[in-house]
């Protein structure tokens, strides 16, 4: 039964909690994208075609840095591709600048680091001493 009545005992984030904080950010922060993205709906479509993509590899990198047990990396990808996106609409592609782009994607990545830094996993109660061990639990310690 649900234990809706109930206040968390612990500031760890069950895998419930953690993957609604992660949609949740990602809901909100893909809508703001749109709107960023809204501002640039006069280029040429080629132009828009080059931003699409520069905007998808870093929401993709920040994705990544949500999903994947490579933190460091794609962290570092994330970072990278952030950084560069002005750069490069500026200088090789001379695309006019979108400057509330970087700022969203920023944010959006320190908000995942952030969901990141909070401990996850519910602690387990100590097994009894009148009940026996599960079978998985011995083979793990084992081990």
């Amino acid at each position: 039964m649900a234990k809706w009545y109930h206040f968390p005992t612990t500031s760890r984030l069950s895998d419930g909690e953690y993957e609604a904080n992660i949609q949740g950010i990602n809901i909100v922060f893909g809508a703001v994208l749109g709107f960023v993205l809204a501002d640039a709906s006069g280029l040429p479509p080629r132009d828009f075609a080059v931003l699409l993509f520069l905007s998808a590899s870093a929401v993709v990198s920040i994705l990544y840095l949500a999903h994947s047990e490579y933190k460091l990396a794609y962290g570092a990808l994330a970072a990278f591709v952030i950084f560069m996106i002005p750069h490069i609409m500026d200088d090789p592609l001379q695309l006019p600048p979108i400057p509330q782009l970087q700022p969203t994607l920023t944010v959006w990545a320190l908000m995942i680091v952030l969901v990141e830094l909070i401990p996850r996993g519910r602690e387990r109660p100590e097994p009894s001493k009148d009940k026996p061990e599960p079978e998985k639990d011995k083979k793990e310690r084992q081990e």
